[in-house]
């Protein structure tokens, strides 16, 4: 049989702090003679518990102050703004897509005919480059994505095998916990039998030897016998041997 414990240790935190040695004598495959006021007096137990480690209101003074607009940019500060004065979000600015003439009164002007030619030019070599990056996704995009989806499976796979080796390493554990007590409580039960026996041997002994003080003492009266000169003969005796 090992020599290790069969209850649990106290746990970590501010149990741990109080005291290291606390030892948890709790046999749960073997303590099941409990009745409804022993599982009641428990609950009072953790409930007494439970109040002496209750977290105080300043448990975070340790702590420094947190900076909760650390992360706030000025853009979503300004957001946040408009959305506390139930403003409506401004639309899109659609107007660098747009191509306006020029109007009938500067129609001649070259110029301006040149610099609506530009603007459509840039606009047509903007959506080009749109139309070419779609074209490259169609064709490769979806390999991109398929393998990611194959690495995201596998990484999916080992963490199922790794939670599944840590809950077969739990069950391992209870399973290695319940043998040990199983074991231990054939021990326990043959020793608290062996400790009946010799308890009640020792009270049959008790009760004999008082049947025999008693049966002595009508003896004597009966035979009229001085008890002290009885012990001292007996004393006597003793001395010469």
């Amino acid at each position: 049989m090992s020599d290790k414990p069969l209850a649990l240790t106290a746990g970590g935190g501010a149990t741990q702090l109080h005291d290291e040695q606390v030892l948890v004598d709790a046999l749960p495959y073997l303590d099941t003679d409990y009745n409804e006021s022993d599982r009641q007096m428990a609950m009072k137990l953790v409930e007494h518990e439970c109040k002496t480690f209750r977290p105080t209101k300043n448990y975070l003074t340790h702590l420094p102050v947190p900076d909760y607009d650390a992360f706030l940019t000025p853009c979503m500060l300004k957001e946040m703004e408009r959305m506390k004065k139930k403003e409506e979000m401004p639309k899109l600015d659609m107007s660098r897509c747009e191509l306006p003439p020029p109007s009938a009164v500067k129609g001649v002007d070259r110029k301006l005919w040149a610099k609506v030619l530009r603007n459509a030019k840039a606009q047509n070599e903007h959506l080009l480059m749109r139309q070419i990056n779609l074209e490259l996704m169609d064709e490769y995009a979806a390999e991109s994505y398929l393998q990611r989806n194959k690495t995201m499976d596998s990484l999916l796979s080992l963490a199922e095998k790794e939670l599944k080796k840590t809950r077969e390493a739990v069950m391992e554990v209870h399973a290695n916990r319940k043998a040990a007590q199983m074991k231990a409580g054939e021990t326990v039960k043959q020793l608290e039998h062996s400790w009946v026996n010799m308890v009640t041997n020792n009270y049959k002994m008790e009760l004999a030897n008082r049947q025999m003080e008693h049966d002595n003492a009508v003896q004597i009266k009966k035979l009229k016998v001085d008890p002290s000169a009885l012990e001292d003969k007996h004393d006597r005796e003793n001395s010469f041997v």
